[in-house]
């Protein structure tokens, strides 16, 4: 069953902290005032919450055409699934490169100055 949000129609609700969830089948009317309260709502769009399952089914990207890689070590990655070379290795400078970029301090914005 879907959740639905409501809020007052026109004004806050001190009582009820404006927006409230109420669980509803998809056949039910739409509330008209809030139980609480008792104050005139509407129902209002929210986000909706979608799950999507995802697995890790190597063998099904080697068979779509990718190359699937595994991290087997610090600059080294072994191919899992799919054609192409057997290891990647990173040079000793590349391995360098990449830890001195990940050392580098964050840049921070504040948006409120």
């Amino acid at each position: 069953m879907p959740v639905y949000e409501y809020q007052p129609v026109d004004w806050d609700c001190l009582i009820c902290q404006g927006r409230f969830e109420v669980i509803q089948s998809v056949t039910e009317q739409d509330l008209e005032f809030c139980p609480t309260c008792g104050m005139e709502v509407r129902r209002v769009i929210s986000k909706a919450q979608i799950k999507v399952a995802r697995t890790k089914d190597f063998d099904k990207a080697g068979e779509k055409g990718f190359t699937v890689f595994r991290r087997a070590e610090k600059g080294k990655w072994e191919r899992v699934a799919g054609q192409g070379v057997d290891m990647i290795v990173g040079t000793p400078e590349d391995v360098a490169a990449v830890e001195a970029e990940k050392q580098k301090p964050v840049k921070r914005v504040n948006l409120d100055e």
